[in-house]
C-alpha cells in the first residue's frame, strides 16, 4: 500500500456478499481498488453535488400541468 500526501483514510461497513463481489472483481482483473473506491465516491459526490444545486435551483418554480395541457401546447390534440 501506498501513501498520498495531503490523502485522509476513512473506513465504511459493508456486508460480506459486497465485499466479495469488490474482490473478485478487483482480482480477476487486477485492480486498484482504492483507486476504484475514490473514482466512485467522487462520481457519486459530483452527481449529489449537481442534484442539490438544480434542486435548489428549481424549488417552487414548477407548477403542475397535465398531460392533455402539455399535449394542447404542443399542437398534439386528438
Amino acid at each position: 500500500m501506498y501513501y498520498i500526501s495531503g490523502m485522509k483514510t476513512i473506513s465504511i461497513r459493508i456486508d460480506e456478499t459486497v465485499k466479495q463481489r469488490w474482490d473478485r472483481l478487483a482480482g480477476e482483473y487486477g485492480l486498484n481498488q482504492s483507486k476504484l473506491m475514490r473514482e466512485a465516491i467522487l462520481d457519486k459526490l459530483e452527481e449529489l453535488e449537481d442534484f442539490y444545486v438544480v434542486k435548489e435551483r428549481t424549488a417552487g418554480s414548477f407548477e403542475p400541468v397535465s398531460n392533455d395541457d402539455v399535449w394542447a401546447k404542443l399542437g398534439l390534440e386528438d
